[in-house]
């Protein structure tokens, strides 16, 4: 199968589903990462240009751990607000590249706008993908994709419908976490009355992988809730087969 997992951000997809992307890659399937903006605010000390680069060459590496492929549509960091004809385009024409199965993306419901337009348009567009009249660069295919939505940071408000053991793939995650060196500094920059930095950041993800592998009968797990309709995601479906 294909899988594409889309975020908002560089280290979006890593922090919610780096370990089920992980496991899928582990069994031979093929990953793509995507992310809607490039990251370009993500920084006190750099650019916008010069942290959009960094921020992009950092979500390459942590692709290439799992053997994926990392993709920017490159929309500026916290600016993403414009659903308009050429932004559905180009979401219908990235999962058309993937020819993804399976996606994975933000909750409908979550505290930032950018995490919230990513998950909308992609599950606005997942039912146009077979629709030979819209014109792509990368041509329809025949398959709606199945969309399983993973939870906001700590889990504000969100029920699973899903879990996966990620138990052997935990280290995996955190590697691919580690190559995304200037969040650490961004958090220390923001949310230093938090006691923000890359030790918190860390156990943000220790934590909820911990309470999900409770939920779910093993030591770490990630949780989804899956996208049910007349079109996509069943309930004899799983996450993983």
């Amino acid at each position: 199968m294909n899988i594409l997992a889309v975020g908002a951000h560089p280290d979006d997809v890593e922090f919610n589903c780096g370990g089920t992307l992980a496991k899928y890659a582990a069994q031979g399937h093929k990953v793509f990462i995507a992310t809607s903006t490039n990251g370009n605010i993500g920084s006190a000390h750099h650019t916008m240009e010069e942290i959009a680069r960094i921020r992009k060459a950092e979500a390459a590496r942590s692709a290439a751990i799992i053997g994926a492929e990392y993709i920017c549509l490159d929309y500026d960091d916290e600016m993403f607000f414009e659903e308009s004809r050429k932004t559905r385009l180009e979401f219908i024409n990235l999962v058309r590249y993937c020819k993804a199965d399976v996606i994975f993306t933000h909750s409908l419901h979550d505290y930032n706008p950018d995490h919230m337009l990513t998950a909308k348009i992609i599950s606005d567009i997942a039912v146009m993908i077979p629709i030979a009249h819209l014109k792509t660069e990368a041509p329809p295919y025949d398959v709606v994709p199945s969309i399983w939505h993973f939870e906001p940071v700590h889990g504000m408000g969100f029920v699973p419908t899903d879990y996966v053991d990620i138990t052997d793939f935990y280290e995996t995650k955190k590697k691919m976490l580690a190559c995304m060196e200037s969040q650490g500094q961004w958090m220390a920059d923001n949310y230093a009355q938090m006691g923000g930095d890359t030790e918190m950041f860390f156990d943000g993800i220790r934590i909820t992988s911990e309470y999900r592998g409770m939920q779910a009968g093993c030591k770490y797990a990630e949780a989804f809730a899956r996208a049910m309709d007349g079109y996509r995601t069943r309930m004899t479906e799983r996450v993983l087969p």
